[in-house]
């Protein structure tokens, strides 16, 4: 029970990793985060990406563009099975380009399910798929 706990927190803790680490632009914190076979899709645009250096040069490249961003993750769902684990909680994210005509700010909404291991330097993301929900904003603002 007690360890069950401890496995849950810090599944929560690694999720909350990713999204400080892409808030702070740290990609050597965010790539460790990933297993060396880790899978990252995003299904609104059907992208599907293996390994994590394949991962963070497109998140590097799509998040480089912003002047900020800010990621909130909230309902978290863990399920410990042994050194797998399953997870899946909502997400918010900001983002930020000064200087837009038509608006400086998009926010979107969605979730992130995850599938994580237990390695020797804490559990790992083998697999997240991120699940967008809505939107409002100037969407040039992640476009252009």
């Amino acid at each position: 029970m007690i360890q069950d706990l401890a496995d849950r927190t810090a599944i929560v803790d690694t999720v909350i990793a990713y999204a400080t680490a892409l808030d702070t632009r740290d990609w050597e914190t965010l790539g460790a985060l990933f297993t060396d076979d880790a899978c990252w899709e995003y299904s609104g645009s059907g992208e599907r990406l293996r390994g994590p250096e394949a991962i963070i040069a497109r998140i590097s490249t799509s998040m480089e563009r912003f002047d900020a961003t800010h990621h909130l993750n909230g309902n978290h769902v863990a399920a410990v099975h042994g050194d797998d684990a399953e997870h899946t909680c909502y997400y918010q994210a900001q983002h930020v380009r000064l200087g837009l005509p038509d608006g400086e700010k998009f926010l979107a909404g969605g979730r992130y399910d995850d599938r994580l291991r237990r390695t020797p330097d804490g559990w790992r993301f083998t697999h997240r798929r991120i699940i967008s929900v809505w939107s409002e904003g100037n969407p040039a603002v992640i476009t252009s």
